[in-house]
């Protein structure tokens, strides 16, 4: 099916909430409500630790390097391998380094291991879960299926942080952090119980590579994107909230309210929107819309911070998995681990190199310079996906076993 064709008949018509995907959302609600909490590291950092801006924004991105650099490993050993035992790995190294931090009294190279693993175990799990909800989706509600499945996620990533703010206070830090092991531990065992299939290689018994994936026509452009898409998110959540402070706003959280309740609220109300108009069609119409969220935060003292965050969530929120989708239309279903590595990889790439880099950036210029720089990133990709032509799926109805 050509990723601008509406789908149709009883493969759309099938029903998204089979007890096999509510399984699946609930295991990621866990194992989201474990990860997001540490959405709230920095005040930990600065709080209980005194660690200076330098070490709070290296501290935090170390995370999303060690996630990207997971990929190259993840994708094809889980279409190799299978989905489950990765997520029920992910799940527990996420819950071993969190319990990991009880014993974190100050910056050394404790905190150091505990962020590469918990980069190490997100990864393992989100690309084995999403994965899995791929193959337990109706094919043509693919898109949909992926927006619910990043909508838990970015639910917890506002209630993780709040529980963690709240516990914090009344009952200190080490209950945090050995909640967030408990539920990791949840998501590891649950996950177990998930059915998967196991898709057969493709003719000759051989799997494919990672980069025989990449290769494929289409799917450079899309994992560029994604690249791209990620540095300017990354842009916007590592500087908007001292660019707020410096503006004198105080309550910066707003921000993450307002992402969270935009990008939930369309993956809810419009999960089917690129599946019926078109994949493709809708992610460079919401490629339009990223641009406007760069300068959003340029005008902030015009706009605040709610309607800058708003503006961010509701791009986001399509963006992201209709994107998701025109990748796994491009690979075979015994292909959909590296697929799902690779996008999420690259995103993570784009998001810790700026990072890793706007900071100087800032210092030398100033925090508007990041941002019109976002947005030149946006405009970008939306010009390089503007020349990229649809394409159809490929084996969508390859051998199952």
């Amino acid at each position: 099916m050509s990723v601008l064709q509406s789908p149709s008949g009883p493969e759309y018509g099938a029903s998204l909430f089979s007890a096999q995907f509510v399984l699946l959302l609930a295991v990621t609600t866990l194992f989201g409500l474990s990860f997001s909490t540490y959405f709230l590291l920095p005040k930990f950092l600065a709080v209980a630790l005194a660690a200076d801006p330098v070490t709070i924004g290296s501290v935090t991105t170390i995370f999303w390097l060690a996630s990207a650099l997971t990929v190259p490993f993840v994708g094809g050993q889980i279409d190799r391998r299978g989905r489950k035992v990765f997520a029920a790995a992910g799940g527990l190294i996420l819950a071993l380094s969190c319990a990991g931090f009880l014993w974190v009294d100050s910056v050394g190279p404790l905190i150091w291991t505990l962020r590469i693993l918990q980069g190490i175990g997100f990864t393992l799990f989100y690309v084995a879960v999403a994965t899995l909800a791929t193959d337990i989706s109706p094919p043509a509600r693919l898109g949909q299926a992926l927006g619910i499945f990043g909508a838990v996620m970015i639910f917890t990533n506002a209630v993780g942080p709040a529980f963690a703010e709240w516990t914090s206070e009344h009952f200190g830090w080490k209950t945090v952090f050995a909640a967030t092991a408990a539920t990791s531990v949840l998501a590891a065992v649950f996950s177990r119980l998930i059915h998967e299939q196991r898709h057969a290689p493709p003719a000759g018994g051989q799997h494919t590579s990672l980069l025989t994936v990449l290769r494929r026509p289409g799917m450079l452009p899309v994992t560029m994107a994604s690249a791209m898409v990620g540095w300017a998110f990354g842009t916007l959540f590592t500087f908007y909230q001292p660019w707020a402070l410096s503006l004198g706003i105080k309550k910066v959280a707003i921000y993450l309210v307002a992402y969270a309740v935009a990008a939930v609220s369309v993956r809810v109300l419009c999960g089917g929107l690129a599946d019926r108009l078109g994949r493709l069609r809708v992610v460079r119409a919401m490629l339009l819309i990223y641009v406007f969220a760069p300068l959003a935060l340029i005008w902030l003292d015009y706009f605040g911070l709610f309607i800058a965050g708003a503006v961010l969530g509701l791009a986001q929120g399509i963006y992201y998995p209709a994107l998701n989708a025109v990748a796994i239309d491009l690979a075979t279903p015994a292909e959909r681990g590296k697929v799902m590595a690779a996008y999420n990889g690259a995103f993570n790439l784009g998001l810790s190199a700026a990072g890793l880099v706007l900071g100087h950036v800032v210092i030398a210029t100033g925090y508007r310079t990041v941002f019109a720089l976002a947005s030149v990133v946006s405009i970008a990709a939306f010009g390089l996906l503007a020349l990229t032509p649809e394409r159809g799926s490929v084996g969508r109805n390859e051998p199952v076993v």
